[in-house]
């Protein structure tokens, strides 16, 4: 196939933009297709990936492809570090058969393993017949803080009444005075105090290595309203999050707590809660979940699993191992944003 793939360049965004519109078959103001999202998704410098991480593949001076790469470092409990990366935006020309795979395998070869989480109905098809094996599942959790003000504020669908229900029928335990010995503090962006517990040395189990910068990247994500919280629980540092704002959904993009009690968890968890509900105008909070000390901990809290996608990888050389599960969340990729 005669053809050009190259890094993506600032003066490119808005005819990817478009691009993205006519394939995936956005509005023309979705935000998804906005040039400042895909400047700080591609463009925007991130703590240990060099250069552009969004590549074209052109023909006759127009984008028939297009793969965006989310890089992420699995950590085992080992100490050992494995790189991966996901893929974000695939697009291609339906008009030109092939081609989207072509660029999605030729990225593929930039870590020693890949993972898709969930994806579209045609991704799920193909990435099997490329060298992905499903490994877990990754699930969605909701919980209802506002269901009447939700029911006031989106359009009115058939499922409206039914989400209102559902929003009553499962409210949100009251959790505070049972953790009232850990509190969320907000921050304007993290620094070093957080190095010893990036190290992951209290968690068993394998998870997606965090930076310092990482989280300061993620805060600038320009599509959310982003906070940052450090959790103290009796005056010492336990953990930190980071929950993003759309509309009347918040959106837990990371929690690391600095321990695998469960209960800590759970606290955790409760206090992520209540920092959503001091925001007025949110009426639910989402996050995923791959490991059951989260799933326990959120479901603990009220949150309800919305829904389940598969979890695929590709390891050729089994630089895995054993490790899975890996707790991925809404940051390990652009569900989350």
């Amino acid at each position: 196939m005669i053809g050009t793939l190259r890094a993506t360049e600032q003066n490119d965004l808005p005819t990817l933009a478009k691009f993205l519109v006519r394939v995936y078959k956005f509005e023309p103001s979705d935000y998804h297709a906005d040039p400042r999202l895909l400047e700080w998704k591609y463009l925007d410098p991130r703590a240990g990936w060099q250069g552009c991480r969004s590549y074209l593949f052109e023909r006759d001076g127009s984008i028939v492809a297009h793969a965006g790469v989310c890089p992420v470092s699995f950590r085992l409990p080992t100490g050992q570090v494995v790189n991966s990366l996901t893929m974000m935006d695939w697009a291609a020309d339906s008009a030109i058969p092939g081609v989207g795979v072509m660029l999605f395998r030729k990225l593929m070869e930039m870590a020693p393993t890949s993972f898709i989480i969930g994806g579209a109905p045609v991704t799920r098809r193909i990435i099997p017949r490329i060298g992905f094996c499903q490994v877990g599942d990754a699930l969605t959790y909701t919980a209802w803080l506002r269901p009447w003000r939700e029911f006031r504020m989106r359009v009115r669908t058939g499922r409206s009444v039914l989400r209102l229900l559902h929003g009553w029928v499962h409210p949100v335990p009251i959790r505070g005075r049972l953790s009232s010995q850990w509190e969320s503090v907000p921050v304007n962006e993290f620094d070093d105090l957080l190095l010893s517990m990036l190290r992951g040395a209290k968690r068993p189990w394998t998870s997606c290595q965090r930076t310092v910068a990482d989280l300061n990247y993620l805060l600038k994500c320009p599509h959310l309203k982003m906070r940052g919280f450090l959790l103290r629980r009796q005056g010492r540092l336990g953990g930190y999050f980071v929950m993003g704002k759309s509309g009347w959904e918040a959106r837990l993009l990371d929690l690391v707590v600095d321990s695998d009690d469960v209960n800590d968890w759970k606290h955790a968890c409760a206090a992520v809660t209540s920092a959503a509900l001091l925001d007025p105008e949110v009426c639910r909070i989402r996050a995923l979940s791959t490991v059951p000390i989260l799933s326990q901990s959120l479901a603990w809290n009220g949150y309800w699993c919305q829904y389940r996608e598969p979890i695929m990888l590709h390891d050729p050389a089994d630089a895995l191992g054993r490790a899975f599960p890996v707790s991925f969340q809404l940051f390990d990729g652009d569900s989350g944003y």
